[in-house]
Order: C-alpha cells, then structure tokens, then sequence
C-alpha cells in the first residue's frame, strides 16, 4: 500500500471516530438529570416532563423557621394524571413559617382544611382527604388514602396531586428517604409540623399507638358496613400503651439535631402515617384558601406574617377585643359567638385567645344588610 492510500485511509478512520464519538456524546447528554445534578437522577421529577427543577430555601427569620418552595420534589414521581388521580402536577408558591422554639400546649389541636406540615424538599405532608361515604362531608366516615380498599391514585412515595396542581405525601416519602441516604442515612429529620415541632422516620422505638377497632361498622343510614379494614378513619382508635407513640404520633426523646432533646412526630408506616392533630400551635401560613392560603389551597401559600384566620376582612382580633390591654382575649372580653367556642381557640388552655391562636380565629363572614361590617370570629 503507497503512502498516499494510507494517508487518505486514516483521514477517513479519524472521520468516522469522531462522528462516533459526536454520536455517544448527545446520547449520554439526552439521559443526564438537570444542570447541578448530573449523574443524580434522583433529583429529576420523574414523569413530569414539564415540571421545573425543585426549588426550596430554608431560613430563620425572626424566631421562625422559613421555608420558601416551589412544591416540586426531589426525586422521581408517578404519572399524574392517571388511574384514582385524574390531576396534573405543577409548580406552587409556597411561603411557610413555623416557630424556631415551639412549646407544646396541655390539649392537642385538631386539624381541618390544612397540611400538617412540609418536608425538607418543599413537600407539604397532608395525610387527610377530602372523599368521604356517600361523599357526605357531615358523617364521620372519612375515607383514608393508605391502609384501605379505595384507591386515590397514590405513586411510589405514597403521595398524589390535588386539584390545583400541588404534590404532596401521604404517607413516608420513599424518594425523599432515598435521597437523603436511606434509612441508614445521616438523619432521619425529613420535615417539620406546622407548629415548629420536627417530623422524623419511624424507627423501631416508633410504633403507632392506633389499632384497628374490632368487629363491623354500623350499617344502613348510619354508615357503611363491613370489617373495620382501614377504609375509614373511623376504622381505628387510640389504644393507650399498645404502642411507643402519643395521639398525636410523638414522643419526647434526644436526636442528632435535638441533642437536648425535644418533642418531635414520627412518620409511621401504619395508621396515623403523619399527627392528624397537632401538640403545639399551628401556623397561620399553614392553613388553605384565602386568606391563610397554605399548601394545597385555593391560592398561594402567605407568607411570614401573612394573614390567617383572623385576617384583613375583620382586623385583628386581639387590637379589636382585647379590652385591657393585655395582649390577649380572656373569655369576658369575647363576643358571643367567640364565648361559645372559647375552649375550641383557647388550644393551650390557659385561659386566654393570645396572639398566636387568634391568627386560627375563623375568618368573618362579609355579611350585607343593616349597620353593614362582618359579624365578629367565632
């Protein structure tokens, strides 16, 4: 072989490796997660094409713990829509707050119409529903998410999406878990309540204290029949001293963050899943719908001193009956309505509607007619 076929032989060789290697390089390149986590697919919003990278940012501000989000997790997620879940995912606009240095209160407070709390990546934990028996929303057979025979469309990490787009969890966030190191991880802290108080994953000194109730539910007119199964929230009760947990799925105890100690929430895999009511007092931020406008909501979520449920339409309660000054309403202070239901606001029961439980006060209703103005909170 002369030198000038030799020549023109390797130039073409070096052609065909460089198209090769051209070839590889956008194959490689179409697979690879988002600018800032290449090589961690983990943090890809799986099956949400559409979805923007996760955004969240957690700061303290004034004695409160801030967390900004776009509510779009960490890790790889269902199809949505699809089967038991007809909705879309899509980015939200959270602003939460809770207090650095929460204090536990003597009674617990129930929870309606809000998460109980947001994960680390953004997340809202929201372990309620919204179906019900015969979708009557006054009976007690509240239907569950996990543990029964209805099926709402739950993915991998136990979470779906509500109507306005925002995905939250359910039940222990499996992707979460994966991507903060697993169950043999640094740390189990995977959020925090709406009170301040953390939330951690369960381990073997965390069992839930609910059982399953024995026997059949009511049937007919008061209810639907068959095995307690889990189907309803009424499927189970509080069982003192069958478990390790209180009725609000806590425990006091020390952990890597809390070397101290404190009162923390445990994520269990069975019934809770997540406190259906908290033993501190939640933040206004929290709450859904206008004004408090929290996650899952008809709107965004307010943020550090936004309104809650005492918001602009009536003012501040406290400035508007606090008669003595005192930065708090005492029960000859209230009106009516707010005397009838003091003991349900006064959720530390002492006696007083301070500052924090007034911003839970309902908001008043914008009632026209006569004299005009908004009937007082109740």
């Amino acid at each position: 072989m002369n030198k000038e076929v030799r020549a023109f032989l390797l130039k073409k060789l070096d052609l065909v490796l460089l198209l090769c290697g051209a070839l590889i390089f956008a194959v490689s390149s179409e697979g690879r997660a988002h600018p800032g986590h290449e090589g961690d697919t983990e943090t890809a919003a799986g099956s949400s094409s559409s979805l923007p990278a996760p955004q969240v940012s957690i700061t303290e501000d004034g004695g409160y713990r801030v967390i900004k989000a776009n509510g779009v997790p960490n890790h790889e997620i269902g199809q949505f829509p699809g089967p038991g879940c007809p909705n879309a995912a899509s980015a939200q606009s959270y602003s939460l707050r809770m207090p650095l240095h929460p204090k536990t209160n003597a009674n617990f407070t129930q929870l309606k119409q809000q998460s109980i709390g947001v994960a680390v990546n953004g997340v809202p934990f929201d372990p309620g529903t919204a179906e019900y028996w015969k979708n009557d929303h006054s009976s007690i057979w509240h239907i569950e998410a996990l543990g029964g025979s209805k099926s709402l469309g739950l993915d991998q990490n136990h979470a779906h999406v509500q109507p306005n787009g925002a995905y939250h969890y359910h039940g222990i966030p499996t992707g979460l878990v994966s991507a903060l190191g697993g169950t043999g991880g640094k740390s189990s802290l995977l959020g925090y309540a709406a009170d301040g108080f953390p939330i951690y994953l369960q381990t073997s000194g965390g069992r839930s204290s609910y059982q399953l109730k024995v026997g059949t539910r009511p049937s007919g007119t008061a209810g639907p029949g068959g095995k307690y199964d889990g189907t309803y929230t009424a499927d189970y009760e509080f069982v003192q001293g069958s478990g390790d947990l209180d009725e609000a799925n806590g425990k006091t105890g020390m952990t890597s963050e809390y070397p101290e100690g404190t009162y923390y929430y445990v994520a269990t895999a069975e019934f809770p899943f997540y406190p259906r009511m908290l033993k501190g007092t939640p933040d206004a931020s929290f709450q859904r719908g206008p004004p408090g406008g929290g996650p899952g909501g008809g709107g965004k979520a307010s943020g550090p001193g936004g309104q809650g449920g005492g918001g602009k339409q009536g003012g501040d309660p406290i400035k508007k009956f606090d008669k003595d000054g005192d930065g708090k309403i005492s029960m000859e202070e209230a009106p009516g309505p707010m005397k009838t239901n003091f003991a349900k606001h006064d959720t530390n029961g002492d006696g007083f509607i301070d500052a924090d439980e007034a911003k839970l006060l309902p908001s008043p209703r914008n009632q026209g007619g006569p004299g005009g103005g908004a009937p007082p909170p109740q």
